[in-house]
């Protein structure tokens, strides 16, 4: 196996164990981390200076549903969930074929691993069939990024004499033919889980039916969960499914924004974890990101970009808003409490939003053990960045590493990228083939236009009304 020598970097290992070094070096031997520390003295087959660059673990986006990226552009203007599910399960959705997903799937895994993301847990729900399914796969697997494959199932149309989404259960005979095929070990890059609909989107057979048929396959499970009152196909479905002993570590809840107090220690008393999507749920929800109230619990957070339609899916966006969003709902209690400004140090601190958007999302799915923090023995997933450029410097002259990545760090101070010991990212560029990543754009490009025309679709959002007063001239 080859040996990388990474010399002279800042690391940012998000391990306590291993600490922090403002200059050090890390060896990878093979696919795994050999060592960190302060001059190495080792051989190595390759040198890396890492000289005024930053080495942190890979973003793990925690949520993501990637099909989605040729819809880029959009859907920023839409009215909440009403207008996406109109425009994209209603519409959209139903025209796309198995090249389709491929394509939205390989590109946006690519635009993930540029972005500094080396793990995706990809929330495939546009899959009808198995050919969908293999053709998911097979682009998550072409990417080479490290990727949660959560097979998930669509929401049509309802249509006279057909059997609602809502009232379907997990098709079993695809998860045995994942489970007993091409994923069944959890050894590769590419790792099976169940998008399911859970208790908001399913009746509560159906929920229990799912989370019962991922135990039995010993799959995590993850579901969206917004919460909301009044709009749920179960209210009472999370109390019942702990009642029945039917939640817990490998039960993962997409937002959650709306879950009462009660509900949430529920919820969390049972294991479960929840993702924040902040970014989506800011320009949508009526309740704020779950990222307070979970450190509150003594939970950890995750973090995931959710929808291309709406915004550029980095997770450099996503953890920088978190943080943002999260200090300033602290700032707003303290004021209410009457103990503005903080006394001492902020409680949300540019290092815990690296927590959220690395090991936050590895826990949540069971993969804290390869990936989200930089420790001998782990997967060498890292990014380098590089602090030289007018995004960072002069901050790289005895400024926090934490709060440089948080607050200043941009896609193109990205200068490496590596998942499992190889580089996917190397001097700024995809380590992917020039001619065939240009031809696989022109077919997407032409895969978003057939989509829109069969979809007969127009970037407005449904039922728009005229134009605000202020815009008209």
């Amino acid at each position: 196996m080859s040996r990388t020598l990474i010399r002279n970097a800042s690391i940012l290992s998000m391990d306590p164990a291993v600490g922090d070094f403002a200059q050090a070096d890390i060896l990878i031997d093979g696919d795994r981390i050999a060592a960190i520390g302060p001059g190495l003295n080792t051989a190595a087959d390759e040198i890396v200076d890492g000289t005024h660059r930053i080495v942190m673990p890979g973003m793990v986006n925690a949520h993501i549903h990637t099909w989605e990226f040729q819809l880029r552009g959009i859907g920023a203007d839409w009215v909440g969930s009403r207008d996406y599910h109109a425009n994209l399960h209603k519409k959209l959705a139903t025209y796309y074929t198995a090249r389709d997903v491929y394509l939205g799937n390989l590109l946006g895994a690519l635009n993930q691993l540029r972005n500094g993301t080396t793990t995706i847990v990809d929330w495939c729900h546009i899959l009808r069939d198995a050919e969908m399914t293999d053709a998911a796969i097979d682009a998550l697997e072409e990417s080479g990024i490290r990727a949660v494959f959560a097979r998930g199932t669509v929401k049509p149309p309802e249509r006279e004499g057909a059997v609602p989404y809502y009232k379907q259960s997990f098709p079993r005979d695809e998860i045995h033919r994942l489970r007993t095929g091409r994923l069944a070990t959890d050894d590769g890059l590419v790792t099976l889980a169940m998008a399911i609909l859970g208790p908001d989107w399913g009746e509560y057979d159906v929920a229990a039916h799912d989370i019962r048929l991922a135990r039995e396959y010993g799959l995590f499970n993850s579901a969206h969960t917004y919460g909301r009152k009044g709009k749920r196909v179960v209210e009472d479905g999370y109390p019942r499914l702990a009642r029945e002993g039917l939640l817990g570590p490998d039960h993962n809840i997409g937002h959650g924004n709306c879950f009462d107090d009660d509900e949430l220690k529920i919820v969390l008393d049972a294991g479960c974890t929840i993702t924040a999507t902040n970014l989506t749920e800011m320009l949508n929800y009526e309740k704020p990101a779950m990222l307070g109230r979970l450190v509150k619990h003594g939970a950890t957070p995750s973090l995931g970009t959710d929808c291309d339609p709406y915004f550029n899916s980095s997770m450099l966006w996503v953890m920088r808003h978190a943080f943002l969003h999260q200090r300033e709902l602290d700032n707003r209690s303290l004021f209410a409490e009457g103990n503005w400004p903080a006394k001492t140090q902020h409680s949300t601190q540019t290092r815990d939003a690296i927590h959220w958007a690395t090991l936050g999302g590895a826990k949540a799915f069971g993969l804290d053990g390869k990936t989200g923090s930089l420790a001998p023995g782990k997967q060498a997933d890292l990014i380098m960045i590089d602090t030289r450029g007018m995004n960072i410097f002069p901050a790289n002259a005895g400024g926090d590493p934490a709060h440089i990545v948080v607050m200043y760090a941009e896609t193109s101070d990205i200068e490496n990228v590596m998942v499992a010991g190889r580089f996917v990212k190397r001097d700024g560029r995809l380590a992917f083939d020039a001619g065939r990543l240009a031809r696989l754009t022109d077919e997407l490009l032409a895969s978003r236009l057939r989509l829109f025309q069969d979809g007969s679709f127009k970037s407005v959002p449904v039922e728009r009304g005229p134009q605000p007063g202020r815009f008209l001239v």
